[in-house]
């Protein structure tokens, strides 16, 4: 594992010696540009990721990894999951009360400030750099779990839940909710958000009624997928000693079921365990994906590329050509940023199914299989791409939190925040979005030999048939950054 930790430290380094232009996407006055240009920078990053992977055939020998000791037994006592749940509950209903009768500012309005910066960027950044919390104190999976259990004591039948349809019913929310955080605008007024997630909430709760909370939560809520998705690449690994019956949500296998939650929360607490791993082991450690699983990991990190370039010069370049050639998109701007976001996410999945297609070649393996097997490797691209674009935004945003909370109908009970702090240096927001982004392609490229590994026996066949694969992920390296390093549009 030194020689695994040498060559991550080395190719984040390589990356970090030609710098370009860079400013923080999400957040104004903070503005830093560098003496190169953009594409220098982009290509040393993706020559570092390149590099990683004959020194993964180099360092990688077994598809094994290395955790810690179980430590359930230490936090067990904290009862963190109950004190969780009555938080959130208690916060959920301040975002409802206050969007439906609060204030209409973004920034005064907690049902607008709690779910778009706080919970949502929140709930992605502590999902892959910690792991699963949201499980255990999501008041909505509580809620399921609990009239799942009084509906069972009444004898009450779920339905068999479509095989086919895997995660494609959390995926089409992703992109629903994308849209409504980077498209529709209608999305940010209060009363609206407050209307929509009532609406989603019930939804999700008749889903769990009519398939069982388990099947559900592990296919169709789009929250708790997110965070289970993301915490593959986080250090904390949930597992369940010597199981019995079957996985509740019927998508867990081996002698330890690892990162099912369902499992984890119907075994005994003696059974229960948790440990650290490395980050990104949960990439191959846990269960497959399924269905529509690699679409939801693309949509994801294509989503968040949207969001960084439609902020940027060259999408408002990009807009006007097709204004100036389609007269009719003047009157329907939000239709054409449908169309361009669509457009990027179905690159991404195309040139995704394009590389795998060459894999499954190699491997001499179907395409569905060999797809289903690499998806999970994205995670660890997606996750670093995630909080390297919205961490800062989350820093700024962050500190209007307290007084929309504690003043959701704004009734001037808590001072509002006047001159929020902008204090991160430009330079350092750069420096540290590149080393997020190329740390987290290096560690995509391990993964990768290792899910290989088993297939192909020797690491140097498996560093050549995985070879497309790491081509695909230099280009997306080169693309994040020159996403990043773009100048942002006047507002």
């Amino acid at each position: 594992m030194r020689r695994t930790s040498l060559v991550l430290a080395t190719a984040t380094v390589a990356a970090l010696l030609l710098p370009s232009a860079a400013m923080a996407h999400a957040v104004s006055g903070i503005d830093y540009r560098f003496p190169l240009p953009v594409w220098l920078y982009g290509l040393a990053a993706g020559l570092a990721v390149l590099l990683s992977a004959p020194a993964a055939s180099l360092a990688v020998r077994t598809a094994g990894t290395t955790t810690s000791r179980d430590f359930y037994g230490f936090v067990r006592r904290f009862h963190l999951g109950w004190i969780g749940t009555a938080v959130f509950s208690l916060l959920l209903l301040d975002v409802i009360v206050g969007g439906l009768f609060g204030p209409d500012d973004f920034f005064e309005n907690p049902a607008t400030i709690v779910l778009w910066v706080d919970f949502w960027v929140g709930l992605g950044v502590v999902s892959a750099l910690i792991g699963n919390v949201w499980d255990f104190v999501s008041p909505l999976n509580a809620a399921g779990r609990l009239i799942e259990r009084t509906l069972a004591r009444r004898g009450a039948a779920v339905n068999a839940y479509p095989v086919r349809l895997g995660l494609w019913p959390a995926t089409l929310f992703l992109l629903v909710w994308s849209w409504m955080e980077l498209v529709w605008d209608p999305a940010k007024e209060p009363r609206t958000l407050a209307v929509i997630l009532l609406g989603y909430l019930g939804l999700q709760l008749l889903a769990m009624v009519a398939f069982g909370t388990e099947v559900w939560l592990a296919r169709g809520e789009l929250f708790t997928v997110v965070a289970r998705t993301l915490a593959r690449f986080a250090p904390l690994e949930l597992f369940v000693r010597a199981p019995a019956g079957d996985c509740r949500a019927a998508l867990c296998v081996g002698p330890e079921r690892i990162g099912c939650p369902a499992c984890w929360l119907g075994a005994a607490p003696e059974d229960r365990g948790v440990r650290v791993r490395f980050y990104g082991a949960g990439v191959r450690r846990e269960a497959p994906l399924g269905p529509g699983g690699g679409s939801f990991v693309l949509a994801l990190l294509a989503t968040v590329i949207y969001d960084g370039f439609s902020q940027t010069e060259p999408y408002v370049r990009l807009q006007g050509y097709f204004l100036d050639h389609f007269a009719w998109l003047a009157r329907h701007d939000t239709f054409l940023d449908t169309l361009l976001m669509a457009a990027i996410v179905g690159a991404f999945v195309l040139a995704f199914l394009a590389v795998v297609a060459l894999v499954s070649r190699l491997e001499r393996a179907a395409l569905a299989d060999a797809a289903r097997r690499y998806a999970p490797t994205l995670i660890p691209i997606a996750a670093v791409y995630f909080i390297s674009h919205y961490f800062l935004y989350l820093i700024y945003a962050g500190q209007f939190t307290y007084a929309a909370v504690f003043d959701p109908f704004g009734h001037e009970w808590v001072p509002d925040v006047e001159k929020p702090w902008k204090g991160v240096p430009g330079e350092l927001v750069w420096y540290l979005q590149v080393a997020l982004i190329v740390w987290g392609h290096v560690v995509a490229v391990f993964e990768a030999h290792r899910v290989a590994l088993p297939i192909h026996g020797a690491p140097r066949r498996a560093a050549l048939a995985q070879l497309p694969l790491v081509l695909l992920m230099v280009g997306y390296t080169f693309t994040g950054l020159w996403v990043l390093g773009q100048v942002l549009a006047a507002p």
